[in-house]
């Protein structure tokens, strides 16, 4: 699914109301309706009864608003309407206004320095700001949107108002807290940053029909992945193939304690369907590798406690390198000789690979094309350096892809793939249960299965971020975020798969 700028929205909205032959109130009358679906299906079905403030701007969301307000009224439901004083209106806004006007429905002005009355326990509507905001909201809105923050349900129209859709929001800038946005077409990049945590809770993508064409035509480099997509790039298996069609993964790493992470990671990858996975471990860890997982074959290498030198990969479809795998000097030495020697190897790059990388930054030239590299935050901030927000970490990230022709993701709430075309994918699997020990882990035996199998590095890196989030979507709805740990996501994969294989999808 493409993610357009604001800009490139604007055009589209106009697009819409050209090619489909409607006026810009229809826009507008299809998205409240939008919004009024989604709250009688997701409120108003457990609780009939529940009342609705709608806190309105001036412009286009505005009356968004306002005409939800409408249809809330025309259905029974009590409502109370607040609207921006201002000079002027968008002219789709000042038609909301005589709607409600006809209907009898009244509605309050307020000022920013007003103190509003209304209750704390009715579902509050803020409509004050969508995707058309090009700058931070001023210190003057902070009353308004702190009275709003006072209330516990609040749902947010489009985007939470202050939260810019592809621009930097600050922290100290005034911004509205929603539980739930309702977003329309396709989510923006500002509600996928971790800017947004503050901002909101949740939100969910609603159909307004906007012209097919016209979103096919814009030119981006950003999409947000989905289980279509997921569903059309996942390869099918044919009745007669064998392990060897599904290739051989190689897992490097362990070492004294950290065995765990390289079991995780192997495990991982044959559960992904890779036909065969080899573990490359220190001997102290051989027991314990065999017992728990004999589907894996294993490799020792002539040290106990960590690895002092890597096996030929020639035999291998895929290798993935550092989990659990520490930073002695033999292991460092062993892992910038196996690079200075591979240039053609399919390779996942995690942890401690990462880290001494980072270490030794000569060796990134050293990278084959194509390269995944999967940091945490802190792995991440010693690749590329420190950053200032969200978008100048990605800014520096995608530099850093372009110059290494590797593959980069930035785990979070919506993890983001970087390609080295500059081409970005956000996530929408994955759930708070999965920051977990081990996560990590699983995720580059995924990674690894998915290039072992033949997928193409870009497809195996967003596919696989998807799949693992998926099967953590599944197991927390058995053991919940809490209990949730990473063999559990495991435990899962074949959860996800069905899910992707048996979707019905139409569009």
């Amino acid at each position: 699914m493409k993610i357009p700028s604001a800009q490139q929205l604007k055009s589209i909205d106009k697009q819409t109301i050209l090619k489909q032959g409607i006026a810009s109130f229809d826009l507008m009358e299809r998205a409240a309706r939008a919004v009024f679906e989604a709250i009688r299906e997701d409120i108003l079905s457990k609780a009939p009864a529940t009342s609705f403030t709608v806190i309105a701007g001036s412009g286009n969301n505005g009356g968004d608003g306002l005409a939800l307000a409408r249809m809330l009224f025309l259905s029974g439901i009590t409502v109370q309407v607040y609207l921006y004083k201002k000079e002027t209106y968008s002219a789709d806004n000042l038609y909301n206004q005589q709607k409600l006007a006809e209907l009898g429905i009244k509605k309050e002005y307020f000022d920013l320095s007003d103190q509003l009355s209304f209750d704390r326990n009715s579902v509050l509507v803020d409509a004050l700001f969508g995707f058309g905001l090009m700058h931070a909201l001023s210190e003057e809105w902070r009353g308004i949107t702190e009275q709003i923050n006072t209330c516990k349900n609040v749902i947010s129209v489009d985007l939470p108002s202050g939260l810019r859709a592809d621009g930097k929001t600050e922290k100290r800038n005034p911004v509205v807290r929603a539980q739930m946005v309702y977003t329309f077409q396709m989510p923006k990049i500002g509600l996928l940053l971790p800017q947004s945590a503050d901002s909101m809770e949740r939100f969910q993508v609603l159909d307004i029909g906007l012209d097919e064409e016209a979103v096919q035509e814009v030119e981006t480099d950003v999409y947000y992945y989905t289980l279509f997509d997921a569903n059309k790039d996942l390869k099918k298996r044919r009745k007669f193939d064998h392990k060897g069609t599904y290739g051989h993964a190689l897992i490097v790493g362990g070492s004294f304690g950290k065995i765990g992470a390289a079991m995780m990671s192997t495990k991982s990858a044959l559960k992904t369907g890779c036909g065969m996975v080899t573990a490359y471990i220190p001997k102290c860890g051989y027991t314990a590798f065999q017992s728990y997982f004999p589907e894996a074959m294993v490799l020792t290498d002539a040290y106990d406690d960590h690895i002092t030198s890597f096996p030929s990969v020639n035999l291998y479809s895929a290798t993935g390198i550092g989990v659990g795998m520490g930073k002695a000097e033999e292991t460092v030495a062993a892992f910038v000789l196996f690079l200075k020697k591979r240039k053609d190897t399919r390779l996942i790059l995690d942890a401690d690979a990462i880290n001494i990388l980072s270490e030794n930054p000569e060796l990134f030239d050293l990278l084959p094309t194509n390269t995944i590299l999967t940091p945490h935050p802190k792995e991440l901030e010693r690749l590329i350096g420190t950053w200032t927000n969200d978008l100048d970490k990605i800014e520096k990230a995608k530099g850093f892809c372009a110059k290494y022709h590797c593959i980069l993701l930035i785990k979070g709430a919506h993890t983001l793939t970087l390609l080295p075309s500059g081409k970005m994918y956000f996530n929408s699997t994955g759930n708070e249960g999965m920051a977990t020990a081990g996560s990590g882990d699983v995720l580059t035996g995924i990674l690894t299965s998915l290039l072992a199998q033949g997928y193409a590095a870009e497809k195996a890196a967003v596919f696989g971020v998807f799949l693992h989030g998926l099967a953590g979507d599944h197991a927390k709805k058995q053991y919940g975020a809490q209990s949730m740990t990473a063999t559990d996501i495991i435990s899962h994969l074949s959860d996800a798969y069905f899910t992707i294989s048996d979707s019905d999808i139409t569009f």
